[in-house]
């Protein structure tokens, strides 16, 4: 936070302001006042820039310090964009950076656009001559021995 090392030098000129926080602890939460009002006095002579509050760790539903309706009511108070995802997960992460940069670009997303643009798909590595020795890995090599991708 500001009260950190925080400097107005690190956003002068941003387009945008990502004031994000951990939605398990409360503290984190009760900082972005002091984030704001760094943004504030920033841009004081200027138009502010576009401003989101993220709240992180959505994969900790459980452990939920900072519930929702704060959340919103925060956002709203101060008009800011809303987004709440993961950065373990990757959940929503892809939809709130396109979502900003299709703001920043005045580019209007439809909702269908937006609700289906990168969905996470979570992927396994198979290590085949480990987990199944009786499986041989296809070869990714040709026969002189350069690199092929099928």
């Amino acid at each position: 936070g500001p009260g950190r090392g925080g400097r107005r030098a690190d956003i002068y000129g941003a387009d945008a302001v990502l004031l994000c926080y951990d939605i398990t602890n409360y503290q984190s939460f009760q900082n972005l006042e002091d984030w704001y009002r760094l943004v504030k006095r920033t841009f004081i002579d200027a138009t502010l820039p576009y401003v989101a509050l993220v709240g992180n760790k959505s994969d900790l539903q459980h452990m939920r310090a900072v519930d929702m309706d704060k959340h919103n009511d925060f956002a709203d108070e101060n008009d800011f964009f809303s987004y709440v995802l993961s950065a373990r997960s990757g959940d929503n992460v892809s939809r709130c950076f396109n979502r900003i940069a299709a703001d920043l670009a005045g580019v209007v997303l439809t909702r269908p656009e937006f609700q289906v643009a990168h969905e996470v798909v979570k992927a396994e590595i198979i290590d085949h001559e480990k987990d199944d020795p009786n499986v041989v890995a296809p070869s990714i090599a040709d026969s002189q021995g350069r690199c092929v991708v099928q």
